[in-house]
């Protein structure tokens, strides 16, 4: 199965949309990086899934230093 997002798309986010589960978020981390993951949740439990399966899901906790930066609403693929 191919991903849903290739390395020449270009996402369009939306700051100001509360997060729902299965939104492809920006997030700004306590490492002053900006990944772009799924937010996923299972029961109560809510997790970032990055969308590289190399990297771990990451459980939402209070002790986790994140801030959204956007919710993913529209991606444009470019051809040249």
């Amino acid at each position: 199965m191919e991903t849903e997002f290739r390395e020449d798309d270009i996402i369009v986010i939306n700051p100001y949309l509360k997060p729902e589960p299965y939104d492809y978020l920006v997030i700004a981390n306590d490492e002053g990086e900006a990944p772009f993951k799924q937010l996923k949740k299972y029961g109560k439990t809510r997790v970032l899934h990055p969308l590289n399966p190399k990297y771990d899901d990451r459980e939402i906790t209070k002790d986790i230093e994140y801030r959204i930066v956007g919710v993913v609403i529209e991606k444009k693929k470019r051809y040249r």
